[in-house]
């Protein structure tokens, strides 16, 4: 049976603290992001085709930045803060100075499907751009202004994985389910180990 996404929720996000070629990564504990509306995800891939005697002979592809366009609700001060590199001072206010503290995050939620389970993301090293703002007066009927944010997904330093997604209703998830009970209070990491 076909998975068709038909929702999306909980999304969080963690600040990567170390990424260390050939070693670990690190990240804080995860949090709420804001409220999810959509997600468009684009793996930004190339193909080339190789010719050889006036025919295709190779089909070369790269895999690009990985970039996710989000619409949320709205994004508290403190989250702002975080993900930004931007400041609040102690009125509350929020100072969008100079954001060359920007970290890189990494990015978590989840997405109902049509068989009745959910497909979980982590996208694991990436910069969210602040957001444009559109204001409008009120008029007779009022139009809601929801945000968008975009970001860039860059590969980990530390093992070269850059996205993974699993599915709820998959047998070995099934047989594992703590997989799903931890994925939004650590960011999840691959088991790459062999098994006899």
């Amino acid at each position: 049976m076909a998975k068709m996404a038909i929702g999306l929720k909980d999304l969080y996000y963690a600040v990567l603290q170390t990424d260390v070629r050939d070693g670990a990564t690190t990240y804080s504990a995860p949090k709420y992001l804001a409220g999810a509306i959509s997600a468009n995800l684009n793996p930004n891939g190339t193909s080339t085709t190789i010719y050889v005697n006036d025919a295709p002979s190779e089909s070369i592809t790269s895999q690009g930045l990985l970039e996710i366009e989000l619409g949320i609700d709205a994004l508290e001060s403190e989250v702002a803060a975080e993900i930004f590199g931007y400041r609040v001072d102690n009125n509350g206010a929020l100072l969008e100075g100079n954001s060359s503290n920007q970290p890189y995050i990494a990015l978590m939620f989840r997405s109902e499907t049509s068989d009745g389970g959910y497909k979980y993301y982590v996208l694991y090293k990436g910069k969210i751009q602040p957001p444009s703002e559109e204001l409008q007066t009120k008029g007779e009927s009022v139009e809601i202004k929801t945000g968008s944010l975009t970001g860039s997904f860059v590969s980990r330093a530390s093992d070269g994985e850059k996205k993974v997604t699993v599915h709820s209703n998959d047998e070995k998830v099934k047989a594992n389910p703590e997989i799903l009970l931890n994925w939004f209070s650590e960011v999840y990491e691959p088991d790459t180990t062999v098994t006899p």
